[in-house]
């Protein structure tokens, strides 16, 4: 997904004017299947309280260290797991 250009400069775009319009703001997002976790970081960027990161696979501590090299780990929790 990171490579799909199209697909994240529209995921990006979308969440920024989620967050300009103020409906992420105070709210907690849910990122099943984060991978790296890009989108949450884009969600917690663009004003969620707070974010909730899924994954499954060892992705998930990869997620981990690149939410808290952004300093987001106040915001964004990863889960290493599964959701069903």
């Amino acid at each position: 997904m990171l490579k799909d250009f199209p697909r994240m400069k529209f995921y990006s775009e979308a969440l920024k004017k989620f967050g300009e319009s103020g409906i992420l703001t105070g709210k907690t997002v849910l990122d099943v299947g984060c991978g790296t976790g890009i989108l949450s970081l884009l969600a917690a960027r663009c004003g969620a309280a707070r974010v909730i990161a899924v994954e499954a696979s060892s992705m998930a501590e990869i997620a981990e260290k690149i939410v808290e090299k952004n300093g987001l780990s106040g915001v964004i929790t990863v889960a290493h797991c599964s959701v069903e």
